[in-house]
């Protein structure tokens, strides 16, 4: 794969037969990603988009502007074309997602085999969410502590937070907007997964997505808050390997209940949580 700016690529080889794309939520890094690619079948490429001012590109000036953050960020993921794309994107993910998959279709002719929106309300009527009262410092303090996930002694630790606070004001400043004003639905499956504690996105929020969607739709849930990504990664990936295998089957494959599976996920997932890719209900 030709050097990426943009993009992390985690996976084992370049033989792979298919990639999730994984956009982070706000104030969040690519590396948040990083085991997946120990976790996931072999065959499963990883791919993790790192923004300007997060993670490995800290040194970097924040974007502010989610258009520019997609033309670039449209060019590295056009070259992941060769084989069939899962966008995944948490919270802020989610939406930038979504509207890097307009952009590919509009632009590029490519559409993702599939996306899957966590911890995020449907776009188009999250546009009139207010992100403006988070954009200060004071602002985006009080987003941390509402949202959860960071521990009480980080909240207080003025060197973490002064890590934090850049890229995560940035990203605000990202969402609040303005946001293309491209509506067409994304015509792909759409799989949307939620915490069941999450406050911040109701179920009938996240039914929104169905609208995005090809027809083929569902929203999974998981024990836990807005952060159950990272809580319950081992069930999180058992149902992104269901999914894939729902939607897409075996890329290159007869989709039949004989074909093989491509993989199964590493440990540790419970025997009884897993359905192995590519596996059909006999």
């Amino acid at each position: 794969m030709a050097r990426l700016t943009w993009l992390r690529d985690w996976s084992h080889s370049d033989r792979v037969t298919l990639r999730v794309l994984c956009l982070p939520g706000a104030g969040t890094a690519a590396h948040t990603y990083r085991r997946w690619s120990q976790l996931l079948p072999a065959d499963i490429g990883v791919v993790a988009v790192e923004l300007p001012g997060h993670g490995s590109r800290l040194s970097e000036p924040p974007v502010r502007t989610v258009r520019e953050i997609l033309d670039p960020l449209a060019e590295e993921v056009a070259t992941l074309a060769d084989r069939p794309l899962v966008i995944f994107g948490h919270s802020m993910g989610a939406a930038v997602g979504a509207e890097l998959a307009r952009l590919l279709r509009r632009e590029r002719g490519i559409t993702p085999a599939l996306l899957i929106a966590a911890a995020r309300e449907a776009p188009r009527p999250a546009r009139d969410r207010d992100y403006t009262k988070w954009l200060s410092e004071d602002g985006a303090r009080t987003f941390l502590r509402e949202m959860g996930g960071t521990p009480p002694e980080l909240l207080r630790n003025e060197d973490y937070l002064a890590l934090m606070l850049p890229p995560l004001r940035a990203d605000l400043a990202v969402l609040a907007g303005p946001w293309p004003e491209d509506t067409e639905p994304l015509d792909c499956p759409v799989r949307v997964y939620l915490g069941d504690s999450d406050t911040g996105v109701r179920p009938d929020q996240a039914a929104g997505w169905r609208a995005e969607s090809n027809g083929d739709f569902a929203v999974h849930t998981f024990d836990s808050g807005h952060f159950f990504v990272h809580d319950r990664t081992a069930e999180v990936l058992a149902q992104l390997c269901a999914d894939v295998t729902d939607t897409i089957g075996c890329p290159d494959r007869p989709r039949t209940a004989s074909a093989p599976p491509y993989g199964q996920l590493h440990r540790p997932v419970p025997a009884d949580r897993v359905r192995r890719p590519c596996d059909r209900q006999r």
